[in-house]
């Protein structure tokens, strides 16, 4: 799954997720923001958490039944 989150290395971070991947992308990097935040690592985690509310500004943008996707 990640392979597909996370694209190749000369996609634009924050559009390398297609719009079907969206709410999968939103939990990958919440989960991860858990993660990271446990082990101490609290740059990481912000990343993380920017990334995803890039993620659902872009849900919200993209999709016509944006509140579903963000559940």
């Amino acid at each position: 799954m990640s392979t597909k989150l996370n694209g190749n290395r000369y996609s634009p971070e924050g559009s390398r997720v297609s719009t079907d991947l969206l709410p999968t992308a939103i939990r990958y990097e919440a989960a991860r923001a858990v993660l990271f935040e446990k082990w101490g690592n609290f740059v990481r985690a912000n990343e993380c958490l920017r990334l995803k509310r890039y993620y659902e500004c872009r849900a919200m943008e993209e999709c016509i039944s944006a509140p579903n996707i963000l559940k």
